[in-house]
């Protein structure tokens, strides 16, 4: 009689990188991004690397780069946000498009504390980094539209200019 030994892993560690998905929630809920604040240093920082991500990990721009800006107002100020929208393209369907989002956003630097904010926000835009490992090694049928929105903290604005204004 024979014996067979099967060795199986596991989906999360067959499709996408559990480590490096924990090394990037450290690395976007840190303080070097100062909380991701709307305007603010961190927040500039947190979207230049949510971009390189998403190249990195063979997300396509929609546009010329990732960002899609715009402006509102807020409690008498003007503020600038900016989305950070990439693609993965579907193999039956590509001209059809499903939207994964997350925000990056989150409430800054207040009184000198760091609200660092990796519960949902950094942990939701960490998954659509493991949504795009995933669709790189299984590509989906329809086409993938993964949004970082900025300004959820402030209103929902960025998702809500990104509806508007689909590219």
């Amino acid at each position: 009689m024979k014996t067979f030994c099967i060795y199986s892993q596991s989906i999360s560690e067959t499709l996408y990188n559990k480590t490096e998905l924990l090394n990037r929630l450290e690395e976007l809920s840190s303080d070097t991004y100062e909380g991701r604040g709307i305007g603010e240093r961190g927040n500039t920082l947190a979207r230049t690397y949510i971009s390189e991500e998403f190249k990195k990990l063979n997300v396509f721009p929609l546009q010329k780069t990732y960002d899609q800006g715009f402006s509102f107002w807020s409690i008498g100020k003007e503020y600038q946000g900016t989305n950070v929208i990439g693609g993965v393209r579907g193999t039956d369907f590509p001209e059809k498009y499903i939207v994964i989002s997350a925000h990056f956003d989150h409430l800054g630097t207040k009184d000198g504390k760091i609200y660092n904010g990796a519960d949902d926000n950094a942990s939701g835009v960490c998954a659509l980094f493991a949504f795009a490992e995933y669709f790189f090694k299984k590509p989906p049928k329809h086409s993938v539209i993964l949004a970082a929105f900025d300004a959820e903290e402030t209103g929902l604005q960025g998702s809500k200019y990104f509806v508007k204004h689909p590219l």
